[in-house]
């Protein structure tokens, strides 16, 4: 109930405390040798007043609020001050006008509930210090703020520091009054009061004039804006009526009447506009009427209904789908694998039965640059009779940059969408969003479900743009999304996303499409005509493997524009008409080749296997070394492997320790020798399991010292028990060999479904041996491989052994063995 002074006080003792009567004070803090006049309406407060000018006795006269709640009682601070009643005047209604005198500080101690008023046990406290050097300093710059404030504030009396200056020599006196005369808050006074050594209290009491005096400054400051805005706007409406009146005399038609005419004919065309727009619009009309021409928000409104109106609201392409004719314009552009159009055939089926739109999951499209993802969009968009649109949100870090900024703000704008959309004729078209794994490096939930609210069909009927304000349906529109990889999405798209990986290109398959359509579109580009330029597939075929190295057409497609810029060049100059290139003048626009392709070895070696990788360029034939040294039975592997590499490595190795009888291999020597696998190219990263089956050969190879055929190539996942595992990316691997020279491939069993996506000429020049497992590829891969004699021996004898024993077994337990079984049952029968 009591709220304790944060300071010590120096009570003075005595053999008991003084009971006082108790007035709680709710807006106001008395101070000692001051008076207070104060409104006084409680019953019982009335009768303590009263009583105490009667008798003339005394009250404790405490400060009643508090910061925070006290759940028990009334909040009292310890420290009041003992007073007296001057004089009572009857007030409005039932209350009294009561003046009441401060005559010092006391400390409450306790305080009781009594009849009719509270009473409180106080002890009185020691006067304070005498007055030192420094106090003066303090005193002085008291009198300077009470001066600047009475300047500045006419609320306070200008004679204020006058009347304080009479009571220069009371310190104590003197900071009382000084408090008591200023509007400080009621906390700041209670803790003046509570604050008895002088030094203290001046300083708290500087502090609170300097407050004082920045308040009453910033109030100064505010007030002069808003005069001069207010004087300002006076004068610019005189001026604006006198520009009107002379117009009138003048008969000139007002811009701005003009302006809202035209939109409202705008208006009154557009019959298709939803009620929402139609009353945004007339609202904005009609501000627009009452603005000067001259005023930013003049330019603002009109901005504003320019994008409002001229947004393609419920306008459609209206040609209906075919998906007959949408079949055959997808086969004629875009040059791809089957599956991948059957599966936006399918998309685009599911659209035709809804009538124009499709609930599902977003179409992403997954491949690394230049394997044909826009030109799939932009295919589909004609084979829909629609309008193609690309938008990047590449970098976009900010949600504003996608919902747009709300016209309260200066620089305001629609979001990207909306104004990319502006610019299109129909309100679906094909928007292809490119550059999503450079979206939101930041990770910010809110920019991704910004970008959401957009593309994802099952909640963009009603989106909303801070600056357009009303919902615009971008329900008909069909989002296609573009990403370079699966693990570049931001996991919050994936569960809303419909993936579709489109592969990379082969070289057979690079060649048909740099005829089809790179080369006649690149020599429009450059003013050159088709038959001008001679590329034969050989040339074609050098530029792929020496020039680039990628699983699309992009950098394959700038080593062609290289070339048509300098035959443009020597066309310009006049040199020749016709350009025909081949093997040897190739170097003369292209310069030396970049890569060096991978060529089979020319025969049989020991330790040395040809297997297939898969990377961001496509397949790529890399050859595996391995040999053995005297050592502690260690491997040694190089070549900035990964850590599933390392482990496929070990469990080939154990598997080829356990098939050490098979291959006739001595089993000291995987305790005497080390083995060492390498990787050439070791400034490339490597990862993956399915290099498994070409590691396996490699170390069975250089235990059992059994040369390795030079015209295979291998790719596999294999387990600790022997068996292949498919493994992804056969077409790539596949041409990678094809390109290499090898036409004998080894292929897990589980992957002959992949060879249907083959071209035909490779799987006719090509021998494909599908296997389960490990032990079928000893025989295949291994030269001069005959299981060792002594092994099968061994093997016969321990099937003699296991049946032996299961005899032994059966006659043990009772139950017969498998050879008495029969013989049992015919006696069982005759009895």
């Amino acid at each position: 109930m009591i709220i304790r002074s944060r300071h010590p006080l120096p009570i003075i003792s005595a053999d008991r405390d003084t009971v006082y009567p108790l007035l709680p004070l709710m807006t106001a803090v008395l101070f000692p040798r001051t008076t207070l006049t104060l409104q006084i309406g409680r019953p019982e407060n009335l009768r303590l007043l009263r009583s105490a000018l009667r008798s003339n006795s005394s009250f404790i006269c405490a400060y009643s609020h508090a910061d925070i709640e006290i759940p028990t009682g009334q909040p009292l601070h310890q420290v009041g001050t003992l007073a007296i009643v001057r004089d009572l005047q009857e007030g409005p209604g039932r209350s009294v006008s009561a003046t009441i005198e401060g005559r010092e500080r006391v400390a409450i101690q306790s305080v009781a509930t009594g009849e009719p008023v509270l009473q409180a046990a106080v002890a009185r406290l020691e006067p304070a210090a005498s007055v030192s050097i420094g106090l003066q300093d303090a005193i002085a710059t008291t009198f300077r703020l009470i001066a600047e404030i009475t300047q500045l504030d006419p609320i306070y009396s200008p004679e204020l520091s006058r009347v304080l200056e009479h009571n220069r020599e009371d310190p104590d006196l003197l900071a009382d009054r000084v408090a008591a005369s200023f509007h400080f808050s009621l906390s700041a006074k209670q803790e003046l009061l509570e604050t008895l050594p002088l030094e203290s209290r001046y300083e708290q009491l500087i502090s609170c004039l300097e407050q004082e005096r920045s308040r009453i400054a910033t109030v100064l400051s505010i007030n002069e804006n808003a005069r001069k805005q207010i004087e300002e706007d006076q004068r610019r409406h005189v001026l604006r009526q006198q520009l009107v009146e002379i117009k009138r005399q003048l008969g000139e038609d007002f811009r701005e009447e003009k302006e809202a005419a035209r939109w409202t004919k705008i208006l009154t065309e557009r019959t298709e506009l939803p009620p929402e727009v139609v009353n945004r619009a007339r609202i904005e009309i009609d501000r627009l009427k009452e603005l000067s021409p001259g005023s930013s928000e003049f330019g603002v409104i009109k901005s504003y209904l320019d994008l409002l109106l001229n947004l393609p609201w419920g306008k459609t392409s209206n040609q209906r789908l075919d998906i007959g004719v949408a079949e055959g314009i997808l086969v004629q552009d875009y040059f791809g694998p089957r599956t991948v159009r059957e599966q936006v055939l399918q998309r685009l089926s599911v659209r035709q039965l809804l009538g124009g739109t499709d609930r599902g999951p977003t179409l992403c499209l997954v491949g690394a640059p230049g394997t044909g993802k826009a030109s799939l969009a932009r295919a589909v968009a004609r084979a829909m009779g629609r309008e193609f649109v690309r938008i990047s949100v590449g970098g976009v870090n900010d949600p504003t940059a996608l919902r747009g900024v709300s016209r309260t703000f200066l620089g305001a704008q629609s979001g990207r969408f909306l104004r990319r959309l502006r610019q299109c004729r129909t309100v679906d078209p094909v928007i292809l969003v490119e550059d999503i794994d450079v979206f939101n490096l930041d990770n910010d939930a809110a920019v991704n479900m910004a970008l959401l609210s957009i593309i994802d069909a099952r909640r963009n009927h009603r989106f909303i743009d801070e600056y357009l304000g009303v919902p615009f349906d971008f329900s008909q529109a069909l989002f296609i999304c573009s990403v370079q990889s699966y693990e570049d999405l931001p996991e919050p798209f994936i569960p809303r996303f419909d993936i579709l990986e489109m592969p990379s290109f082969i070289e057979r398959e690079k060649i048909q499409i740099a005829k089809k359509y790179i080369l006649p579109q690149i020599c429009e580009r450059h003013g050159l005509r088709r038959k001008e330029v001679r590329l034969s597939d050989r040339t074609l075929s050098l530029i792929i493997t020496g020039y680039t190295r990628e699983a699309g057409l992009l950098a394959f497609s700038q080593q062609i524009e290289k070339i048509c810029r300098k035959i443009a060049l020597e066309k310009a100059e006049g040199r020749k008409r016709v350009w025909t290139l081949t093997e040897r003048n190739l170097d003369g626009y292209l310069g030396t080749p970049l890569y060096m392709p991978e060529v089979a070895e020319t025969a049989p070696e020991i330790g040395t296997a040809a297997g297939l990788a898969w990377t961001g360029a496509g397949g790529e034939l890399m050859f595996i070394e391995g040999l053995k040294m005297r050592g502690d039975a260690q491997i040694i592997t190089t070549g900035s492997l990964g850590d599933v590499m390392r482990e496929s490595i070990q469990a080939a190795h154990s598997y080829v320790r356990s098939k050490a009888d098979v291959l006739g291999i001595d089993p000291n020597d995987f305790r005497e020798f080390d083995l060492h696998i390498h990787f050439p190219s070791g400034a490339i990263p490597k990862d993956g399991p399915s290099a498994g089956v070409a590691v396996c050969m490699v170390i069975a190879s250089v235990l059992a010292e059994r040369p390795i055929r030079n015209d295979i190539a291998m790719t596999g996942e294999m387990t600790l028990r022997g068996r292949i595992l498919p493994v992804a990316g056969i077409k790539e691997k596949v041409a990678a060999a094809f390109r290499a020279g090898i036409t004998e491939i080894v292929l897990p069993k589980g992957n002959e479904k992949d060879l249907k996506e083959l071209p035909a000429e490779v799987i006719g020049e090509t021998t494909f041996h599908l296997v389960e497992r490990v032990d079928e590829l000893f025989a295949i891969c291994l030269l001069d491989f005959q299981p060792s004699s002594f092994t099968l021996e061994k093997l016969f004898h321990e099937e003699i052994d296991k049946a032996r024993t299961r005899n032994r077994r059966g006659r043990k337990t009772g139950r017969p063995s498998p050879a008495a079984k029969s013989p049992r049952r015919r006696r069982s029968s005759r009895r």
